[in-house]
């Protein structure tokens, strides 16, 4: 499609959201968009970048968020993968936050969780000291901005936790920390929650460690990491 944009977009309530071509370039098609005022994230679908650009440009300086796609497949991808996105900003002013935990083998449920974190969120990648801590978080870190620049969106905050960390590491383990330090030196919480059989022991009383033994270490960790994603 070919367009000659003359008077940018048209607001009025309760009618459409119409982009003008100039009468005199005899375009031949019109963008519409539906005005809806309690919308605040706009996907744009169009398949001329310099029209998608001007689009999103336009809607962006007005306070809207945009997303854009570029042909019909990529903008129904974009819908489908973001229904958790959009189930959580209709309960945010129920909700200070969300947690969801699932493994990146969830595929559908992982991709929905990666997008959702896009932009305010924070995606936390639990790690064990063991042989394959480098290629496990390469992988995860690498889904997770792939996803972020395949649907051309912000790529969520990450940061690595150690879980099961012993008391007295062994030389593997030893090896592993060096390795996240390494590759990883900025993108690591502080806090690492530490191996203890009180762990297992409260899941199989359907119990989280900090209800089943509230003084255990485990316990503690898990009351330091909170504090530390919400203060830093």
């Amino acid at each position: 499609m070919t367009f000659s944009v003359d008077a940018g977009i048209k607001e009025s309530s309760g009618e459409a959201l119409r982009l003008f071509e100039d009468a005199d370039a005899n375009a031949s098609a019109r963008i519409i968009l539906l005005a809806v005022e309690t919308v605040a994230d706009i996907l744009i679908i169009e398949d001329d970048p310099s029209i998608n650009e001007v689009v999103c440009a336009h809607l962006e300086r007005r306070g809207y968020r945009c997303r854009q796609a570029f042909s019909g497949t990529e903008g129904l991808m974009l819908l489908r993968e973001q229904r958790l996105r959009f189930a959580l900003d209709d309960c945010a002013e129920d909700y200070d936050v969300c947690i969801v935990d699932c493994s990146p083998t969830m595929k559908r449920l992982a991709f929905n969780a990666y997008l959702a974190a896009a932009g305010e969120g924070m995606v936390i990648v639990p790690v064990k000291l063991d042989s394959t801590v480098m290629r496990g978080t390469a992988l995860t870190v690498s889904a997770i901005e792939s996803i972020s620049d395949a649907l051309r969106v912000p790529t969520p905050e990450w940061r690595i936790l150690r879980t099961c960390v012993p008391g007295l590491m062994t030389n593997a383990e030893a090896t592993g920390a060096a390795v996240l330090d390494e590759y990883f030196p900025d993108r690591q919480f502080s806090t690492v929650i530490h191996a203890s059989s009180k762990v297992c022991e409260g899941s199989w009383q359907w119990q989280p460690v900090t209800t089943f033994k509230p003084d255990s270490r485990p316990a503690k960790d898990y009351e330091a990491l909170a504090e530390e994603v919400f203060h830093g």
